[in-house]
């Protein structure tokens, strides 16, 4: 036995296909199945025969482990007009259709003698009319017709017709609750197109011609649905999928709240790239920070009012191609999802538009940095209270330490320093795992990706401050986060958002930095990318130490495993000023 393509195995010359299922969703699938198997039979792999065996097992395997993770998830699945419109259609013609199949079956009749003519010669009393299946079809369709009308007619969906219900959505692909709204309504649908279908087969039973209906023209409820999807729909499913932090989910929104401003809610396959060109090119002339009375106005609106305003300042290059970035990143997991035909075109892709080479900037000069920390929190030991307690120390170090966003090091918890007992070093982990006691989920950039998770050894400098015994304090207090008196602000839930209101602050009052041109916090981020370059560490080496996440055939350091370059930390020099003047307050 060996396997010649995905899950299919040859099997003393008989063709198998078989997938393991996800030990997490063997119990919301029927009969806790450890793996789908279904048999194709022999013959040449690359057959007509073969293929399409092998083609229909996996379309049905993947059924139903979709079905099983929405199962897993409690994510039901939205019965719309159009979808019970398109659920009831199917399921009158295909009764019909039986049917008509079953009326003129005369397999139905052979079989049906011969059990008769069996009875007969075992002694038993048979019914000679040869009427007899007509009669027990008309018997059945008035008795079950009559039951059906007394439940209409009271607003019933009896258990019987209830488990009907939910066997047809399943054989549609959708997982459904009961007790919403969209189910009462198919009910109510259900039960109408189950009178209507007996009434026509009562009237076939008298010889009346009663056509079966054609089935709805899409042939999936998949297809039913994206062919009528809009932007926002599927955008509101790929955010909840792939659980962006809110930052990106406010992103999208302006986005979205851009271009619908123009087009209002449009269905995926409806937009054009002429419409998406016209909406770059307004917002190409969409003011930068509008006045406070023009924020609600539409984009076209708001373009007007400012058409005549040669002092204003319009986006840049860089924030319209944002824009049109998330909405092409929509457009592009709808279609590997199956939402979107493949065969569509992306009318975002390929529309970005010219970008300003952003200014160099090198951030804290040398003498910038002296002057911060010379500051009374890190020479005499003053805890103001807007820096949170420690956070004031050791905040900025670590920022400088490791040149990472502001917000990765907020978050940080106390879990995060470790001791590797084989590469005896103090590590510090980076990552989005785990909750915040105040902030809740913690997120880095790229959430979920390995890759841009990391572990930075804790430099000898930090140590020798004291950096470690803080740590144990923290544990020793049973607190969980590095930094327990930071609080979060804003929507975003920012813990360094305070903070870094209140370090500019400080650093300006004590004239560490000018009061303008300078960015306080995330300056830090420039200033060590310059230090890294100057002492000799490659890009690469920078990115990843950073948490730049780099894409495919980009770089190499995909392949690479954590800590490959965290050492590296240790050869980053800071010339011209020092910070053995620093003071830490532990104990």
């Amino acid at each position: 036995m060996g396997v010649v393509v995905r899950n299919l195995y040859n099997v003393n010359g008989r063709w198998k296909y078989r997938k393991v299922i996800p030990v997490s969703l063997r119990p919301h699938v029927a009969g806790n199945l450890v793996e789908f198997v279904r048999w194709l039979g022999s013959g040449n792999q690359n057959s007509a025969e073969i293929t399409a065996r092998y083609s229909a097992a996996a379309k049905e395997c993947e059924g139903l482990l979709e079905m099983a993770k929405k199962r897993s998830l409690g994510s039901y699945d939205e019965l719309s007009t159009n979808v019970i419109a398109h659920i009831i259609g199917t399921e009158r013609s295909n009764l019909l259709w039986e049917d008509d199949e079953d009326r003129f079956d005369q397999e139905a009749d052979i079989l049906f003698e011969h059990v008769r003519q069996q009875v007969a010669a075992s002694g038993g009393i048979v019914n000679e009319d040869p009427d007899r299946r007509w009669n027990n079809r008309q018997e059945t369709l008035e008795a079950y017709l009559a039951n059906l009308r007394h439940d209409y007619a009271r607003g019933t969906v009896d258990v019987f017709h209830t488990g009907e219900l939910m066997d047809v959505c399943a054989s549609h692909g959708l997982f459904v609750d009961t007790q919403s709204l969209g189910f009462r309504r198919l009910g109510k649908a259900y039960l109408g197109m189950l009178i209507e279908v007996s009434e026509a087969r009562l009237q076939r039973q008298i010889g009346a011609i009663v056509p079966t209906p054609e089935p709805p023209t899409a042939a999936t409820v998949e297809q039913l649905v994206s062919d009528g999807l809009t932007l926002r729909e599927l955008a509101e499913k790929k955010l909840a999928m792939k659980k962006k932090s809110e930052a990106t989910t406010q992103a999208t929104e302006t986005a979205l709240r851009l271009f619908e401003s123009i087009y209002g809610t449009r269905a995926m396959a409806t937009i054009t790239r002429r419409e998406v060109a016209d909406w770059i090119f307004l917002l190409q002339k969409k003011p930068a920070s509008p006045d406070k009375e023009h924020r609600l106005l539409g984009l076209r609106e708001m373009v007007a009012a400012y058409e005549t305003r040669n002092d204003v300042q319009r986006l840049t290059g860089k924030s319209v191609n944002g824009h049109v970035s998330h909405l092409s990143s929509i457009w592009a997991w709808a279609r590997q999802r199956g939402f979107v035909e493949r065969s569509l075109d992306n009318p975002f892709s390929e529309q970005r538009v010219d970008e300003r080479p952003p200014e160099a900037d090198e951030g804290f000069t040398a003498g910038q940095l002296q002057a911060l920390f010379n500051l009374p929190v890190f020479t005499k030991g003053e805890r103001p209270k807007g820096g949170r307690g420690e956070a004031s120390f050791w905040l900025p170090l670590l920022l400088l330490t490791y040149g990472t966003r502001p917000e990765e090091m907020c978050q940080l918890l106390v879990s995060d320093i470790t001791y590797d007992e084989e590469e005896a070093l103090w590590l510090l982990r980076i990552t989005d795992e785990g909750l915040h006691p105040v902030k809740g989920p913690r997120h880095i950039k790229a959430d979920g990706n390995a890759l841009v998770r990391r572990s930075l050894p804790i430099t000898q400098n930090l140590i020798d401050l004291g950096f470690i015994d803080y740590v144990d304090q923290l544990r020793r207090a049973g607190e969980m986060a590095l930094f327990p008196l930071l609080t979060t602000k804003g929507k975003l839930r920012y813990l360094h958002s305070s903070f870094a209101a209140w370090w500019g602050k400080y650093a300006r009052e004590h004239k560490a930095i000018p009061e303008s041109g300078n960015k306080p916090l995330r300056g830090f981020r420039d200033t060590w990318t310059t230090a890294a370059s100057r002492s000799g560490l490659t890009e690469e080496e920078r990115e990843w130490i950073q948490g730049h996440y780099i894409g495919k055939r980009k770089t190499s350091n995909r392949k690479y495993g954590t800590r490959d370059f965290g050492k590296k930390v240790e050869q980053i020099k800071f010339k011209g000023f020092d910070l053995s003047q620093l003071i830490a307050r532990n104990g």
